[in-house]
């Protein structure tokens, strides 16, 4: 078994977590920088190249791409499936649930619960969006951040024009979004791989803070979530196209919402809070889908 894992950062915990798991594995493992990889588009001759040398066929590639490099990283990754590679999490999933704006319109079509979300550009129609968003305070978010990162909450319509000028002069696109009271400050990330929901944490905002992020200072403990959690979970990790995902929930006076869906989940807060092996779940479910696509491909 041959496995690409593409990142750019070979010292991150998810990454050498999955090497050590791979090895165990007895699997062949390759971390391939997206970034040092060349593509050449020439009909039948179309190719990768890293260096000089030409990348060669893996059994399953495995994209770890970080937000800041999303445009490369998906020319990448297109460039693995026309090659006919196989790809866990394709271009299409990664690119819909890296655009907020775009990732809440596939959960609201497929008929999840989300927060009241306003895109808008008009500074005329900004008291229409902060009623649309059932009022201040809003939560402010550009369309590309993660792990807490571009998130703000805004009190006050003075505070919020003034914050919004200044993103748009920043050329930053955002959407205003209902702020959750009754779940403020804690939510749950549900670790989904395949049609199962592996392991779930709740995650609780540093003191002082709104954001639950790890990154941001928030602890996560082990939860079971209800059966109603996990089947909203799946669900909107199936809605993206993705098989490995984290789907970030939080409680609602009429059930659970999904805040965000993450196609490339870090899983260092998640393993430490629930004690479970999530990288040997991801190399085990890599292999397995292998194993299912070339019996497949015999009949």
């Amino acid at each position: 078994m041959h496995i690409a894992i593409l990142s750019r950062n070979k010292s991150l915990h998810s990454i050498r977590r999955l090497l050590q798991e791979a090895r165990k594995a007895r699997a062949k493992c390759d971390i391939v920088n997206p970034l040092e990889c060349q593509l050449i588009v020439d009909g039948a001759q179309s190719r990768i190249l890293v260096g000089t040398q030409l990348v060669p066929r893996y059994d399953v590639i495995l994209p770890r791409i970080g937000a800041s490099i999303t445009a490369y990283g998906l020319a990448v990754v297109k460039q693995f499936e026309a090659l006919g590679q196989f790809v866990i999490n394709p271009s299409h999933a990664i690119a819909d649930s890296r655009d907020k704006m775009r990732s809440l319109q596939l959960l609201a079509q497929a008929g999840l619960q989300v927060p009241a979300t306003a895109l808008t550009r008009s500074p005329r129609g900004l008291r229409l969006a902060v009623q649309a968003v059932k009022g201040m305070p809003v939560v402010l978010k550009t369309l590309q951040g993660t792990q807490g990162v571009g998130v703000m909450l805004v009190h006050t319509p003075i505070s919020l024009g003034s914050v919004l000028e200044t993103l748009r002069g920043l050329d930053q696109d955002v959407i205003l979004q209902q702020f959750i009271a009754e779940g403020a400050g804690r939510d749950y990330r549900a670790f989904v791989i395949g049609n199962r929901v592996v392991a779930a944490m709740m995650r609780t905002a540093a003191e002082g803070d709104f954001r639950s992020n790890i990154h941001q200072g928030g602890e996560g403990r082990l939860v079971q979530l209800s059966p109603a959690y996990e089947r909203v979970a799946i669900r909107a990790a199936r809605v993206h196209g993705l098989q490995i995902a984290g789907v970030d929930l939080m409680q609602t006076h009429s059930g659970p919402a999904v805040i965000e869906v993450n196609s490339s989940p870090g899983f260092e807060g998640i393993e430490k809070a629930t004690r479970l092996n999530i990288a040997g779940m991801i190399i085990r479910f890599m292999i397995a889908e292998v194993k299912k696509k070339m019996k497949k491909n015999r009949k």
